[in-house]
């Protein structure tokens, strides 16, 4: 695995796992999710998400989701320029404009 840029990240001292609508992913620790949902994207191929929607900086509440934090019962509303990833968070619901890949499918061998 690559290092993920620092300039982007931030100096990344270990992977958590984070659930996004039922699949698992190892994001850099303490990060803000809408910068984890970055790394799903473009380090991990994961997730497709139209960035000209959100601010980055909770002015106008484009990156609402449903998420359930570490050690809660339930899910909760929740901003992704707000949270931090932090191990065992659970993305229920993605913010709009947001959704997983679909899974790479793998060519028969010849």
């Amino acid at each position: 695995m690559r290092s993920p840029n620092p300039k982007i990240y931030g100096h990344v001292e270990r992977f958590v796992p984070i659930e996004v609508n039922g699949q698992v992913f190892e994001v850099p620790d303490g990060i803000p999710l809408i910068r984890a949902f970055q790394y799903i994207q473009f380090e991990l191929d994961g997730l497709v998400c139209d960035w000209t929607l959100f601010c980055f900086n909770d002015t106008i509440g484009c990156c609402d989701c449903t998420l359930t934090p570490p050690g809660a019962s339930a899910p909760e509303p929740g901003r992704a320029c707000c949270v931090r990833v932090a191990p065992g968070l659970r993305v229920d619901v993605l913010p709009e404009g947001c959704r997983l890949s679909p899974p790479a499918t793998e060519e028969p061998a010849p």
